[in-house]
């Protein structure tokens, strides 16, 4: 990836944009056209997991706590994408950093979804399986 990402993510994380549906949507277009361009898939693959933060904005709203969460993952992750592309780090590691991002972003969505799963199995009247019947 060329330092013109690195700064570009830079001025990003700085501006505090992540809660900005159409600045991080202009950002995933360019990291894609950045992909498209150089034939490098690592911006594309970047610009997957930050379209996936969009992606859950679009979904219901973000509450407060669960924005520090995806916070706590991006911001530095991101940064040591950046910090990687500075210094000439090889693709194979600046692709490791962005699929930790990934997975640890991916984890938080699953465990929101499994939480909000079981809130709701919660409030459900009891199956015949609880009475002993089941």
């Amino acid at each position: 990836m060329h330092d013109s990402i690195a700064d570009d993510l830079e001025v990003f994380i700085e501006s505090g944009a992540l809660w900005d549906a159409e600045e991080l949507g202009a950002v995933v277009a360019r990291l894609s056209a950045e992909t498209a361009t150089t034939e490098d898939p690592l911006p594309a693959r970047l610009g997957r997991f930050l379209e996936a933060v969009r992606l859950r904005q679009r979904v219901a709203d973000v509450d407060p706590s669960m924005r520090a969460e995806i916070e706590a993952i991006v911001y530095p992750r991101v940064w040591k994408v950046i910090e990687g592309i500075r210094d000439g780090m090889p693709d194979a590691e600046l692709r490791t950093r962005i699929e930790v991002m990934n997975r640890r972003l991916a984890r938080l969505f699953v465990e929101e979804s499994v939480g909000k799963r079981r809130s709701t199995l919660s409030t459900m009247a009891p199956g015949p399986e609880a009475d002993g019947d089941g």
